[in-house]
């Protein structure tokens, strides 16, 4: 069963749960900071808390796209002196031994949590917080029959092998729930059915998400039983809450990715431009169940 509860989204959001740490809107520049390239400060428990990310696509990635920055060079941050800030720049593209966005009509930076293991018979609790400073096109306008996607969370599941999820998602990997952002700068978390990339409708979360902290809390259910679920609070209110199982079979596991990836990026009508967020507040806790 799918039950999906609009809690106070759309509009101008709520952003009740922004640290007062945060730098004013108004002082935030689009010009690339000053920053510790990320994959070389993973271990920084305050820009990342207690999740070992990686990056995704580390072949040709650009020096600019992941950095932790600071609140004393003026950058904005939720909670502690540092954030992490994620940066695109139209041309970009990366890679890794087994995908390559370069030649597939994409571009990215993202960070991920790298497992190794199934998470089955886990409840996963992942948190953190995302800045959108206001810029003057986060997505270009689609041209008529395409769309592109910009992606800035992705919460997946994926096969420990390719054959042994043979026949589901891509290749071994699926969403589970995707926080996206589009060309009108509305904010919105896509889930999925099943594990074949059945979307359902898209829950609008902000349609000004721009130059505030907003909080996001996953919690999964990890398991190939129908009485999984998967549960997201914007601002520590329930907006998602669905009843499914949340792997494929019980060698999968769940994960998180987060950054910048846009997909599609010939299906605009108008050429691309940087675009820039931040993330912070990170934690991830795990039961049993």
């Amino acid at each position: 069963m799918t039950f999906i509860a609009l809690v106070s989204c759309g509009g101008g959001g709520d952003s009740s749960s922004s640290s007062s740490s945060s730098t004013p809107a108004s002082t935030i520049s689009l010009a690339t900071p000053a920053g510790t390239q990320c994959a070389n400060d993973f271990s920084n428990t305050d820009a990342f808390g207690n999740i070992p990310f990686v990056v995704k696509l580390p072949i040709n990635a650009s020096s600019w796209g992941c950095l932790v920055v600071d609140k004393a060079n003026n950058q904005p941050v939720y909670s502690g002196s540092q954030s992490v800030r994620f940066e695109v720049r139209p041309g970009d593209c990366s890679a890794a031994a087994s995908f390559n966005d370069c030649v597939n009509d994409r571009s990215r930076w993202e960070i991920f949590q790298n497992r190794n293991t199934s998470t089955a018979g886990q409840i996963i609790t992942y948190e953190y917080a995302i800045y959108i400073p206001a810029q003057t096109q986060i997505q270009p306008t689609p041209k008529n029959g395409g769309y592109p996607q910009t992606i800035l969370t992705q919460v997946t599941w994926e096969c420990l092998t390719r054959n042994q999820c043979s026949g589901l998602g891509t290749d071994g990997f699926g969403g589970l729930a995707f926080l996206k952002i589009d060309y009108t700068g509305t904010l919105s978390l896509e889930t999925f059915k099943d594990f074949n990339w059945t979307a359902n409708p898209r829950l609008v979360i902000d349609t000004n998400p721009y130059n505030k902290w907003i909080k996001f809390r996953y919690v999964i259910k990890s398991t190939t039983a129908s009485d999984g679920y998967i549960q997201i609070y914007v601002n520590d209110k329930l907006v998602i809450n669905e009843t499914r199982a949340t792997l494929p079979n019980s060698n999968a596991f769940d994960t998180l990715a987060v950054g910048i990836y846009n997909s599609n990026i010939s299906f605009a009508a108008q050429p691309w431009q940087t675009q820039v967020v931040y993330f912070d507040g990170f934690s991830t806790s795990v039961t049993g169940f």
